[in-house]
């Protein structure tokens, strides 16, 4: 019985720290909102990409 109280309180902390996380998560995206996101994700495209004109020369 002690083993299945305590399989079920970390499975409930498990569920809550997952749906905290999400709720935080979409604050955070909202916040920063859509240009921004966008901004950060073309400054990462920009810094995996290889500079091919380097390579070639």
């Amino acid at each position: 019985m002690m083993t299945f109280l305590r399989n079920r309180v970390f499975l409930e902390g498990v569920a809550f720290g997952g749906i905290c996380g999400f709720i935080i998560g979409s604050v955070i995206a909202f916040t920063l909102g859509e240009s921004s996101v966008e901004a950060l994700r073309k400054l990462l495209h920009r810094r995996r990409t290889i500079p091919f004109e380097y390579l070639y020369q």
